[in-house]
């Protein structure tokens, strides 16, 4: 029985490897999206440059860029961000470089940034807000 068990374990961990393989392997950077013509379902992995709140659409925008000035908006529901994170975007939920999957949609010309992303899934980068005293002058 004990058998079994180890095997079943080890079995589900050379699973797990696998897929972190293979799902690493196929991040797009910014930059890349340019050569996306037609929607298409991504998986980005990008500097955060800023991020927004658009309360009127229930919309968090992430702005995603990378090293060459390339920029894309990435969208986020805003209430569905709150529920998992506990708080509005900032240093505390988000890190200077994320991952997510969503499904990007490219910008027409002279837009000022290659599309849109609209987030599927946060897979790296954002974290619970954590419990903290308030911050306190000296």
């Amino acid at each position: 029985m004990r058998a079994l068990a180890l095997a079943a374990s080890a079995a589900v961990l050379l699973a797990l490897v696998g897929y972190a393989a293979v799902a690493s392997s196929s991040y797009v950077d910014v930059g890349e999206l340019a050569e996306y013509r037609r929607p298409t379902a991504v998986t980005v992995r990008a500097r955060l440059v800023d991020t927004e709140i658009e309360p009127e659409r229930d919309l968090l925008v992430f702005v995603l860029g990378d090293d060459e000035g390339n920029a894309v908006r990435a969208v986020y529901n805003l209430t569905k961000f709150l529920g998992q994170y506990g708080a509005p975007p900032s240093h505390r939920t988000v890190d200077q470089e994320i991952v997510i999957r969503g499904v990007f949609y490219p910008a027409g010309e002279g837009e000022g940034v290659l599309g849109e992303i609209e987030i599927e899934q946060i897979l790296q980068g954002c974290h619970r807000a954590y419990d903290a005293p308030p911050a306190t002058g000296g």
